[in-house]
C-alpha cells in the first residue's frame, strides 16, 4: 500500500487526553495512511496507550518511544525519520482531527497540485471557528503572499505538506516555539498553497499543553531563542528583501511577548533579572530589525497603540 499521508502526534504525559485524540486518527475516512505515535519520555501511562493502539491497529500505526524527554520538536524529528507518506501532518495529543480531515486535505492536494493545503479548526478556548489562510493567499505564492503568510503565523497542525518540504529541514529540541521559523521556512518552500473552509481540527490546548509555560524564565529563553532562530533562517536568504516586512514584523511580535513577559506583575522577577531580560531582548531586536515602526505595514496594522508604546519604551531602556 502506498502512504498517501503520514501523520506524526508527540506524546508526552498525555493520558487524559490521548484516548480521544487517537480514536479519532485510527479511524480517518482515508485508508492509506500511517500514524506514527512518538512518546517523548513520558512519565505517565502514555506509553502503554500507545502500545495498546499499536496491537489493535498494527496495519497503520507505528509507536516510536524516546528515551529522553526532547520536547514537541524532537519528537516530530523523530516521527519525520519514519514516516513514508507522499504527505506530511501533525497532530498535538490534546487535540481532535475530524475524521474526514485528512480525506479532504489530501482530495485537495492532488487536485490541486498542492504543496500545502490548510483547513478551518475550532479553537475550543474561545469557541471560535478559524481558516488561518486568507483566500489571497492561495494559490501559486509570490512574495506578496509569502508576507502574509509570516505575518499571519499560523499552526502546523491545521495543514499537511509535501514530504520533500521537509528535506534538510529540522524543529529545534528541547523547547516550545520551536515550529515559529519551521512554518516560515514551509511557506517560502511551498509553490502553491490550497485551503478548504471546512471545520478539520478541534484546537484545546489543555493546561498541560507544553505551548503554555508557566515558568517565566524558560519562556524568555524560548523567545530569545525563538528571535535568534528566525533571524538566523531567514535574514540570509535570497528571497530576504522581499519579505523584510513580515519577518522583522514577527520579530518584534517576539520582542513585545518578551518584554511583556518579563515586566508582568504576575512573575515576580527581581528588577535585575527583569532589567537583564529587556536588555538581551533589545539587544536580538537591534541586531535583527532595521526598519523602524513607521516603515513596516504589518507593525502599523496589527499592533495597538499600547504595544507600540510598550515596544519604543524598551528600546529606550526606560521601561
Amino acid at each position: 500500500m502506498t502512504t498517501k499521508v503520514s501523520v506524526i502526534v508527540p506524546v508526552y504525559n498525555a493520558e487524559q487526553t490521548l484516548a480521544a485524540c487517537l480514536s479519532n486518527l485510527v479511524h480517518q475516512t482515508l485508508q492509506e495512511m500511517e500514524l506514527i505515535l512518538v512518546n517523548d519520555a513520558s512519565t505517565d501511562s502514555s506509553m502503554d496507550i500507545l502500545l495498546d493502539c499499536e496491537r489493535q491497529f498494527s496495519d497503520k500505526v507505528i509507536v516510536v518511544n524516546l528515551d529522553q524527554n526532547s520536547g514537541p520538536g524532537g519528537a516530530r524529528n523523530a516521527g519525520l525519520a519514519y514516516a513514508s507518506g507522499a504527505y506530511i501532518g501533525f497532530v498535538d495529543s490534546d487535540d481532535i482531527a475530524d475524521i474526514h480531515m485528512y480525506e479532504k486535505l489530501y482530495s485537495l492536494a492532488v487536485q490541486g497540485d498542492y504543496d500545502m493545503v490548510d483547513g478551518a479548526y475550532y479553537n475550543g478556548n474561545t469557541d471560535t471557528l478559524i481558516l488561518q489562510t486568507a483566500d489571497h493567499c492561495t494559490g501559486i505564492l509570490d512574495e506578496t503572499k509569502r508576507s502574509e503568510l509570516i505575518a499571519g503565523g499560523g499552526y502546523l497542525w491545521s495543514r499537511i505538506f509535501r514530504k520533500d518540504l521537509f528535506d534538510d529541514l529540522q524543529f529545534r529540541e528541547h523547547t516550545v516555539l520551536e515550529d515559529m521559523e519551521t512554518l516560515m521556512l514551509l511557506f517560502m518552500r511551498t509553490k502553491k498553497l490550497g485551503t478548504t473552509k471546512d471545520v478539520v481540527y478541534q484546537y484545546n490546548a489543555s493546561k498541560a499543553s507544553a505551548s503554555k509555560l508557566s515558568d517565566p524564565v524558560r519562556y524568555q529563553k524560548a523567545i530569545m531563542d525563538a528571535m535568534h532562530a528566525v533571524a538566523s533562517s531567514l535574514i540570509p536568504m535570497q528571497q530576504y528583501p522581499g519579505i523584510q516586512t513580515a519577518v522583522e514584523y514577527s520579530l518584534l511580535h517576539l520582542y513585545l511577548c518578551g518584554v511583556v513577559n518579563a515586566i508582568h506583575p504576575g512573575n515576580a522577577l527581581k528588577k535585575s533579572i527583569k532589567n537583564y531580560y529587556i536588555s538581551e531582548l533589545r539587544n536580538i531586536r537591534f541586531q535583527t530589525v532595521q526598519l523602524s515602526y513607521d516603515q513596516n505595514p504589518y507593525v502599523k496594522q496589527k499592533f495597538s497603540k499600547d504595544d507600540l508604546e510598550i515596544l519604543k519604551k524598551a528600546d529606550a531602556s526606560i521601561i
